[in-house]
């Protein structure tokens, strides 16, 4: 049997094993995991609030022909367990309930895996090589022996290949369009072409100087990429499916763009399945490079009140809006490799210029389960492949040649390497070609001479002649090749980006390459794979080290083209002295080595601090480092260091924190310091490192760290009398250098206030500056929605100066959001933002409160200590606090400052002066008016106990078990001794705003008469009851609605649940998108218990008249009995586009008699989430 007849044999049994686990259960509905079944990029779009449809792609748990209802089912697919169709939103949640439903993804548009960067002509960008890709990977030597790819077949996933190009010309043996919106197979856009010619171009047109690595393969076509470089996920996946039926032995996929937020994402498997299936798949990495936030909305771009913010790169959680306002990588920093580049089982590819360099562009790993990505590189820089003629967008050099940059075209120079290597040995399958790729690569260095992370590079640049002679049935390999343990630097202190370490090399550092005595580098995962089947597998651990290491064990036996995933990790024993050890992982086979993966670990040495001071001195040259550990006490307040050195030359200096965040030093002249405020405690890498000097270089690293401790550690009087002093004396000890010239201030916190109006629109950001100084020692800001309303969610984000936010200077929230808090800020420009995250189209008021703190001299402080401390020495330092007589406030805050030189020690003061305290939640009582069991009311009782007489405000939220608000309420009153502060909750509102029970008091807060805080209830209330013990209201509005519009009337149905019979008034306004009054009506009718269906009619002639195509808002929907409104909906219902062409002429008559416009027949009602019509 040939190679071609043994893939499609394969693809038979992995269909037969994929659909082997169909479960004998049937399709009923099932809720359990039903929302993790729905992928977090699908959960944005159904957020949304559109009822739209939506491209999806559903991944089965069995028989592929297994009917989904609601699914209009564009593929079913045989090499995954999946349909591609299109759903509506509700559809979507009932397919996920289904027990033959594993997964449901969308349909993601896939992009061409160009850089953004790519100036055209650009001599820097290009290089100025003249070399081709082929010759650079040593192609050409192959083409002396005959090797040129004849007999295999290249698919190319691409836009198209335009077969009357002189290169391609018979090239191209079968071609298939799989693009809805463009029904010819030609290249519209130039890429597909340019791959084809990378892989398979003769030359022709240039007399061979452009000839591709394997002029001898075949091609197909395989068009899944439009003429604006887009593409869906689902067409890309049938454009596989396609190929390999068709007879294709490598897939070209110069694909990016696709980060699905998992590890295995549809377009993922499906190219690992190929490759399972016998053909060699190699994918782009991307173009992201991992210095730059790509594809993120940054805050210095929002320079106006109001901006758009992309939503692209949501993953569905609430809680990620905040990352669209703020520069943060997604993955910070794994994450970096596109989908379907993140494969275990693909060959993907990494791009380098002509000088053997990687590409500034060129997507870096690891991915996100911490595997080495990409596998290998080739060159993607100022690639010269053929063009259809007469394009818009490519770099043309001549009629029949263009130029071009990115992952995209390194990609074909690996499927044209992987021909070669298949006319050698047409049995190799793509677990040998990997293992040949790998092993015959050769290591690049960066700028500075030092070998590019394998992060970066993977195994290396490709090597056509050096992996020829590897070519056998008994090769195997393993990525990474080496193991360099070290501790990850995620990210650059007080930044939200991920840059790694800038070392003066074109590329940053992703670890530091050391471990100190306790240190693990943890869960390092190597890919093995073999051309043939293994048995008796076995990896062990072996050198010095051997017992330091941790291993997860092989499978004892693997079948031929298995590629496997196992992990090690290394920790280093405490007391472990300094120095560079080594030792491998071996590979054996019944014995036998057939791998050996190199391990190479440093050591760092100990800087010792004594009396708060540690040094330590060294020399360096070339690109050497010196690696030390420092061991940081909890509680300490500074960390300084300070990095000299005597030679004219570039030394870095890098702390690195135990929770991964790392320091630069600053650098002026010879020296490089830094400092850094309450650090981490724990275990620090310290780091010294010479840019490529050609000198040795001596240096002196010094280290302060300072430690001052009180006791006790703050000042607090809970209950104090105006006229009054009171005495406290603190031990204060020093663990740091001594301290000089000491001296002791009181401050106190003053607080201001503003108020600024705001609208925001759907996606719209409303920015406000916020100037911020030294004293300021808190901000914060409170968001109330104009109306009170519960529908509109927004988030406020407060921005440094430096336009980053952290999660925890967000809220997201409907209604009131905040307060959001910043303690000790630093000075500058801050910047207050509110962003629509779903809200109406017509968007939100609010009205923000900001309030700021700042710090004055307290009077009624003065303060008696020592003029020095030394180091490990303590003195005591006593306060002395009088109240004055008249004070209007009763609760204060500060500071006692300690100061000695730039160094500054506060102690907490908090001061209570007899006023008014909270107490907490007295009495609960519920009324049941009709003694039908459901109580009318729920009655609370809140004491306060104050000591003088004033007006007070009591704030609070009634909330169910969940949080989901039910009731703000507010309620000033004048203060007694001891005051019971009464507050009442009609049952209705909470039977119909609360979901489950018990209920809760939440953010109870006492407020003097100017708005000043008083106290807050810190302890937590619960009332032990559920919302469904209280009185359903008379009748409510269920959600339902349904569009009945005929020919001659436009008409909404509205369901209504009643409880009590009576004589009920629906009425409602419509309008267009614009907010253009369409239409009025009211309806009159007496209902009893049960689900009706109300009738608004419409007369379309104001519809008519607008003559464009719009939606119809139904809005100001109210519900009354007898008079007394029940219920309004301001934004109640939204049709789909209506068109006025749909109506009839000749409307003169008005209204259809209100008495007959509802319906007890015909009853729409809400059943497991969904709107059933009964």
């Amino acid at each position: 049997m040939d190679r071609k007849g043994l893939i499609l044999v394969s693809v038979a049994i992995m269909i037969a094993s994929a659909y082997a686990v169909a479960t004998s259960s049937d399709s009923s509905s099932d809720n359990t995991g039903a929302d993790r079944k729905i992928d977090p990029a699908l959960v944005e779009h159904l957020l949304a609030g559109d009822s739209k449809k939506i491209p999806v792609i559903v991944l089965l748990k069995g028989e592929s022909d297994q009917k989904l209802e609601g699914l209009d089912v564009k593929y079913r697919y045989r090499l995954i367990p999946g349909v591609a169709g299109e759903a509506a939103p509700s559809a979507i949640d009932d397919i996920a309930k289904s027990n033959f439903v594993q997964g449901i993804y969308y349909d993601e548009s896939a992009q061409i895996s160009t850089p953004n960067n790519n100036s055209s002509g650009s001599e820097a960008f290009y290089g100025s090589s003249s070399l081709s890709a082929s010759q650079y990977i040593g192609a050409d030597k192959l083409w002396k022996r005959g090797i040129d790819g004849r007999g295999v077949t290249v698919a190319v996933i691409d836009s198209g290949i335009d077969e009357n190009h002189p290169d391609l010309v018979g090239k191209v043996v079968g071609e298939k369009n799989f693009l809805a919106d463009e029904t010819t197979t030609d290249d519209l856009l130039g890429h597909g072409t340019m791959v084809a010619g990378i892989i398979a171009g003769s030359g022709a047109a240039s007399n061979g100087k452009y000839r591709g690595v394997a002029p001898g393969a075949d091609l197909l076509s395989v068009k899944v990429i439009n003429s604006k470089g887009e593409g869906r996920v689902s067409d890309i996946i049938a454009g596989i499916e396609w190929a390999i039926y068709n007879g294709a032995d490598i897939l070209s996929l110069s694909l990016g763009g696709i980060n699905l937020g998992e590890t295995n994402p549809p377009i993922t498997m499906a190219a690992d399945k190929a490759a399972d299936a016998g053909v060699v798949v190699c994918v782009a990495a991307g173009n992201r490079n991992s210095s730059k936030a790509e594809g993120q909305t940054f805050a210095s771009q929002a320079d106006s009140d109001r901006s758009t913010v992309d939503l692209s790169q949501v993953d569905g959680e609430n809680k990620d809006v905040y990352l669209l306002l703020v520069p943060i990588v997604l993955a910070l920093p794994p994450g970096l490799i596109d989908s379907p580049g993140d494969g275990v089982k693909v060959i993907t590819m990494g791009a380098t210029d002509y000088n053997g360099h990687m590409a500034g562009f060129s997507g870096s790993g690891p991915t996100r389960d911490d595997r080495i990505k990409p596998d290998v590189v080739a060159p993607g820089v100022g690639i010269v492949s053929t063009i259809p003629p007469g394009l818009e967008k490519p770099d043309y050099i001549d009629e029949y040649y263009a130029r071009e940059s990115g992952t995209s075209l390194s990609t074909p120079v690996a499927a044209g390497f992987a021909a070669l290597m298949l006319q050698e040995n047409a049995n190799i399958t793509p677990a040998g070609i990997k293992a040949v790729m790998i092993r015959g690569a050769h290591k690049l260095n960066n700028s500075l001479g030092e070998q590019y992370e394998e992060y970066y590079q993977g195994a290396g640049l490709l090597d056509a002649p050096r992996s020829y002679q590897l070519v056998s049935d008994d090769v195997c390999g393993v990525i990474p090749d080496q193991w360099i343990a070290g501790r990850w630097a995620y990210l650059p202190a007080g930044k939200g980006v991920y840059v790694g370490l800038d070392t003066g090399a074109d590329r940053p550092q992703k670890k530091l390459y050391a471990l100190a005595p306790g240190d693990e580098d943890w869960n390092t995962r190597f890919v093995l794979f073999s051309n043939r089947e293994r048995v008796d597998l076995k990896v062990s651990a072996s050198g010095p080290i051997s017992d330091w290491i941790s291993l997860q064990a092989l499978p004892r036996q693997i079948d031929a083209n298995s590629q496997v995933v196992f992990a090690a990790s290394i920790a280093v024993p405490n007391g472990t002295l300094p120095g560079i050890y080594s030792g491998s992982l071996d590979v054996t086979e019944s014995g036998k080595s057939i791998l050996s993966i190199p391990v190479h670990l440093t050591v760092a040495e100990p800087l010792e601090i004594s009396k708060g001071l540690g040094s330590r001195t060294g020399t360096l040259s070339g690109n050497q480092w010196d690696y030390y550990y420092l061991d940081v006490p909890k509680g300490a307040g500074v960390i300084k260091a300070e990095l000299k050195w005597n030679v004219n030359s570039s030394l870095d200096l890098f702390l690195l924190s135990p929770t991964s965040e790392y320091y630069s030093g600053t650098p002026e002249g010879l020296e490089e310091s830094m400092k850094i405020e309450s650090p981490p405690s724990g275990r620090w890498l310290m780091a010294v490192h010479s840019e490529n000097s050609s000198l040795p270089v001596n240096y002196t690293l010094d280290v302060e760290c300072y430690l001052i401790k009180t006791d006790p550690q703050r000042w607090n009087i809970d209950s104090a009398t105006a006229g009054t002093s009171t005495v406290a004396k603190f031990i204060v000890e020093n663990r740091g250098p001594a301290l000089e010239d000491l001296r002791y201030e009181a401050s106190t916190e003053n607080s201001t206030s503003w108020e600024f109006p705001g609208h925001v629109g759907y996606k719209e950001t409303w920015n406000k500056t916020i100037n911020v100084t030294e004293k300021t020692r808190m901000i914060s800001a409170e968001l109330r929605a104009n109306g009170g309303s519960n529908k509109s969610e927004v988030a406020l984000v407060f921005e440094n100066p430096e336009g980053i936010a952290k999660e925890e200077n967000a809220a997201l929230g409907s209604g009131d959001v905040g307060p959001v808090e910043i303690f000790n800020p630093e000075s500058g420009r801050w910047t207050l933002k509110v962003y629509g995250y779903d809200v109406p189209k017509e968007g939100q008021s609010f009205l923000v409160s900001v309030k700021m703190y700042e710090e004055a001299p307290w009077n009624w402080i003065t303060i008696d200590g020592p003029g020095r401390l030394e180091s490990d020495s303590n003195e005591t330092v006593e306060a002395n606090l009088t109240i004055p007589r008249n004070i209007s406030l009763t609760r204060f805050a500060g500071h006692i400052n300690i100061f000695s030189g730039n160094r500054t020690v506060q102690i907490p003061i908090k001061v209570a002066v007899a006023g008014a305290t909270l107490e907490g939640l007295t009495s609960t009582n519920v009324t049941d008016i009709d003694h039908d069991g459901h109580f009318d009311s729920l009655d609370l009782g809140f004491k306060v106990n104050a000591t003088t007489c004033g007006d007070l405000r009591l704030n609070g939220v009634l909330t169910d078990c969940s949080g989901n608000v039910i009731d703000l309420f507010s309620r000033s009153f004048r203060s007694q001794k001891s005051s019971s502060i009464d507050i009442s909750f009609n049952g209705s509102n909470i039977w119909m705003k609360g979901k489950c029970g018990p209920l809760k008091i939440r953010n109870l807060i006492l407020y003097d008469g100017l708005g000043n805080f008083v106290d807050r209830y810190e302890k937590n209330i619960t009332i032990e009851k559920d919302p469904k013990q209280f009185q359903a209201p008379a009748a409510y509005f269920t959600g339902g609605f349904v569009n009945l519009t005929s020919s001659s009337k436009i008409k909404v149905g509205v369901n209504v649940s009643v409880t009590k019979a009576g004589d009920y008034q629906v009425s409602g306004t419509i309008v267009d998108d614009n907010g253009a009054l369409l239409g009025e009506d009211s309806v009159k009718a007496r209902l009893v218990p049960g689900n009706s269906t109300i009738v608004l009619e419409f007369n379309p002639t104001k519809f008519m008249m607008l003559g464009d195509i719009t939606r119809v808002h139904l809005v100001d929907l109210v519900l009354s009995r007898d008079g007394s409104e029940l219920e309004r909906k301001d934004d109640a219902w939204v049709s789909d586009d209506m068109s006025p062409k749909g109506f009839g002429a000749g409307r003169s008559e008005g209204n259809a008699n209100n008495s007959n416009n509802y319906s007890t027949a015909g009853v729409i009602r809400m059943q497991d989430g969904k709107v059933v019509i009964s």
